[in-house]
């Protein structure tokens, strides 16, 4: 198997850790094989390898084989924080263009990267980078030569006589912490608990209630129009203030949604306002104020923005 990204930072190499130099060849014998991100069968699937396919074995689990990330294995990434085939950030990767898909773990910040492809939500999709390790069934691959071994033996000796000391400490601290905690909490913390949650819980749920129940911001005819036409129903938007940066899709099949709201690497809300200038704030992180709306069958809620700041 190509060697498919080469990481640049030594960050990175410790984040995932450099690929052994030994590995057995396995030839997968199943029509279709899952290749999971961990040893166990409930685990997610990050991508199915056809008969015949060749993976690079690094070590064992129980009843998987531990393998190299085949260059098949889909990887996606956030493209906002990616200058050209470098990482700007920490992003975690996902199997699929969604922060609900399962995930890899984190790219470190500073990574060498080869981009595939960038869509119009702003996901880019990678070569897997070198280090990660999915699991396949062992009795559905063919290894020739000698399985690495895994160094897992020598903890668990360790592990068990640190077990024996537990219940030692339990003996010791059972007795005097019971009831010392019993006289001091008991009349201390109901009166206290009930005089915070009092005051404070009323305003807060006022608080909450009194934007949802506002009707929605004032919005042109058209706006309106693009948003019922999507399935938003206007009468449940809910107040939001909300910081990020913007990133501007290049195409998109609903006109009024150019941009999307950007924060920990993935998108989270679609953007449409008719009195905003969004190309005014660049790549500036900027706190907007509007109301939020779902889209039946959507994952990403969208924001009608009635007001955006620069972000202190």
């Amino acid at each position: 198997m190509k060697k498919t990204i080469a990481i640049a930072c030594m960050g990175a190499l410790c984040s995932f850790g450099a690929l052994s130099g030994f590995a057995a060849e396995g030839v997968i014998s199943a029509d279709l094989l899952n290749v999971r991100l961990k040893p166990d069968l409930k685990s997610s699937v990050a991508v199915k390898l056809d008969k015949g396919f060749k993976v690079n074995v690094t070590g064992e689990s129980g009843d998987f084989y531990e393998i190299a990330a085949p260059v098949t294995a889909p990887v996606y990434i956030s493209a906002v924080y990616l200058d050209v085939d470098t990482t700007t950030a920490p992003l975690k990767m996902y199997v699929s263009g969604s922060t609900a898909a399962a995930s890899y773990g984190v790219l470190p910040k500073g990574s060498k990267v080869k981009l595939i492809d960038i869509d119009h939500y702003g996901w880019a999709q990678i070569e897997p980078p070198a280090g990660i390790k999915l699991y396949v069934a062992k009795n559905y691959v063919n290894v020739t030569g000698e399985v690495p071994k895994t160094e897992t033996p020598t903890g668990k000796p360790e592990g068990k006589k640190d077990a024996a000391v537990k219940p030692e400490e339990k003996k010791a601290e059972a007795p005097a912490v019971k009831p010392e905690e019993k006289n001091v909490e008991k009349p201390a913390v109901k009166p206290e608990e009930k005089k915070a949650a009092k005051p404070a819980a009323k305003p807060e749920e006022k608080k909450a209630e009194k934007p949802v129940e506002q009707p929605p911001a004032a919005m042109s005819p058209a706006t309106e129009k693009a948003l019922k036409d999507i399935g938003v129903d206007l009468s449940k938007g809910k107040a939001l203030s909300v910081t990020g940066t913007l990133l501007k899709l290049d195409t998109t099949t609903v006109p009024v949604l150019r941009y999307v709201l950007m924060r920990n690497g993935t998108h989270e809300f679609y953007l449409c306002g008719d009195k905003i200038d969004f190309d005014s704030f660049g790549s500036s992180a900027v706190t907007l104020k509007g109301q939020s709306f779902r889209v039946p069958g959507w994952r990403v809620p969208v924001i009608y923005v009635d007001s955006a700041t620069a972000a202190k």
